[in-house]
């Protein structure tokens, strides 16, 4: 695996080795390999899909854990000596988005497994105030507790075969931009209306939503 020393959201991490841009890395030096193919250059091509395939075995042997409630998961930041962080981050790369950089199915078990304890208060980052909530998904320890970051519930529905959690998620991105028609970068969870974020338009999250709307009206036309 490979270290890092920033996570997404320009915030340290706190183990070296953070997993979901790991993956990241993997899915592109395999798209690199494939690309160096059709040049001729099959000599950096054989090097990259080998640092792919190291960096993902890396993954499976130190990326992992053992949860008592969810069983085998991905740990967002390992040491390499036995020491994990499982949480997750709104900011892609993350967890909750392997299968959407490509590097797992949405089906994968280990990755199931994740999800359910991403999108639970198990995860340390995940924010939910019930029925009275607007936003509940995952915040980023880059913005307050209790914020949620609309680029999460994209994610998850982005990361989703479940036509009725594509569509929950529509509707909550569309009624939190309070008016305004533009994605935020986090939501307080005790707005009812979308009054209270930070940043007005956050352009990464408006690009990922973006392609949520491009992907639903492909693969689930009648959605929205």
């Amino acid at each position: 695996m490979v270290r890092t020393l920033f996570r997404p959201s320009d915030d340290s991490v706190i183990f070296p080795f953070l997993v979901p841009a790991n993956a990241m890395l993997a899915v592109e030096l395999r798209a690199l390999a494939d690309m160096l193919d059709k040049t001729g250059d099959t000599t950096i091509a054989s090097r990259s899909r080998r640092l792919a395939e190291d960096i993902t075995c890396g993954i499976y042997e130190f990326g992992t854990a053992e949860h008592p409630k969810y069983g085998h998961v991905f740990a967002y930041e390992v040491d390499g000596y036995g020491s994990r962080l499982l949480m997750d981050d709104a900011n892609v790369p993350s967890l909750l988005a392997l299968p959407y950089l490509g590097f797992v199915n949405a089906t994968d078990p280990i990755y199931q497994n994740t999800r359910c304890m991403l999108l639970s208060p198990d995860n340390p980052w995940y924010f939910s105030n019930g029925a009275l909530s607007l936003l509940n998904g995952i915040d980023s320890p880059h913005t307050v507790f209790c914020k949620v970051w609309p680029m999460s519930v994209a994610i998850q529905a982005l990361t989703s075969n479940d036509q009725q959690e594509i569509v929950d998620a529509e509707h909550v991105l569309a009624a939190s931009t309070a008016g305004l028609g533009l994605m935020h970068e986090s939501g307080d969870i005790d707005s009812a209306n979308g009054n209270s974020f930070t940043l007005p338009w956050f352009a990464w999250c408006n690009g990922v939503v973006s392609e949520l709307i491009t992907r639903v009206v492909s693969k689930h036309p009648g959605l929205l």
